[in-house]
């Protein structure tokens, strides 16, 4: 009962019932705005565990997974997100961008979103003890859009977080786009641990605190041609996870991460203070296998795939 009432948990709060497009701002990204739902302060314009739970629940119950801070990056409060025992096993805090929850499992919408931002980025602090693998905290962010019925996916990203941290932290996740097609919605998940694992799941007291949620940057369907075609990479595969990156100096000096086939960063590398026209990766400690490269210069977002043989 416990493992069906989590694979809901996620399902609600990463799901997609849409409907037309209108607007483009991210509801309450300061958590600046709460009000009082469920029993509970609530953030505005967000979806959280206590929403899922009431629908998933016979008897809705306060999980207090996620609290109103006022220890904030910027203005008055922030997001505290707990994972806790509840009375349906450990429960992470999670909020989700949105407010309809409906009326069963494949639940909230996200909101209205037309843009093609480079990246998601928010400031964080993480607390407590962690758990091990990929069930710590994340973030997930979808941009799908609606088209006869059935909803596309257009660009995706997931960034999981290890690093306890006693101050705040600027993340930033960069998307991965598989279609140059404008989007519709936008579905955005912040939680304290894993929702569905197959491992241990998330661990009590993990806290990760969050604030000033936004999107950066424009990625264009011409641009984003002209800069792949631009980058090459050699060799690709790669014996030994040494590459060589050539492409004019001022995209080469962009910053720069490698994710693996699960969208969990593997490694990240600040923009360069000088440019060149070569540029070399190295991902000889990692294993075998397919990544991603996702390099942010100032004309946009590249993504090469990459193989280590």
């Amino acid at each position: 009962m416990k493992t069906l009432f989590r694979t809901g948990l996620l399902a609600g709060l990463f799901c997609t019932t849409l409907g037309a497009a209108q607007g483009q701002a991210l509801a309450n990204g300061d958590f600046e705005t709460w009000a009082t739902r469920n029993a509970v302060d609530s953030p505005t314009g967000w979806l959280t565990t206590d929403d899922v739970v009431k629908i998933l629940s016979p008897i809705p119950f306060v999980t207090g997974t996620f609290t109103k801070a006022t220890d904030a990056h910027g203005g008055t409060y922030a997001a505290r997100l707990e994972s806790k025992n509840t009375l349906f096993g450990i429960l992470p805090g999670a909020v989700a961008v949105g407010t309809k929850v409906g009326t069963n499992a494949t639940l909230p919408g996200g909101i209205p979103f037309t843009g093609r931002p480079t990246m998601l980025q928010f400031y964080y602090k993480l607390s407590g003890p962690q758990p091990t693998g990929s069930d710590g905290a994340f973030a997930q962010v979808a941009l799908t859009r609606y088209v006869n019925g059935a909803t596309q996916t257009l660009a995706t990203a997931k960034q999981l977080f290890t690093t306890v941290t006693s101050t705040y932290v600027l993340a930033q996740v960069p998307l991965t786009y598989t279609s140059s097609a404008t989007p519709d919605s936008v579905h955005l998940v912040l939680s304290s641990g894993a929702i569905i694992t197959t491992t241990a799941g998330p661990v009590v007291g993990t806290v990760f605190q969050v604030d000033d949620v936004s999107f950066t940057g424009t990625v264009t369907a011409t641009r984003d041609a002209a800069l792949s075609a631009a980058l090459t990479v050699a060799p690709n595969p790669s014996p030994d996870g040494r590459y060589l990156l050539h492409a004019p100096p001022t995209l080469l000096a962009g910053a720069l991460a490698v994710t693996d086939a699960t969208g969990r960063v593997v490694r990240r590398e600040a923009a360069l203070a000088t440019s060149a026209p070569t540029r070399a990766l190295d991902l000889s400690g990692l294993a075998a296998g397919f990544y991603t490269l996702q390099l942010l210069a100032n004309q946009g977002l590249v993504t090469k795939k990459l193989v280590v043989e």
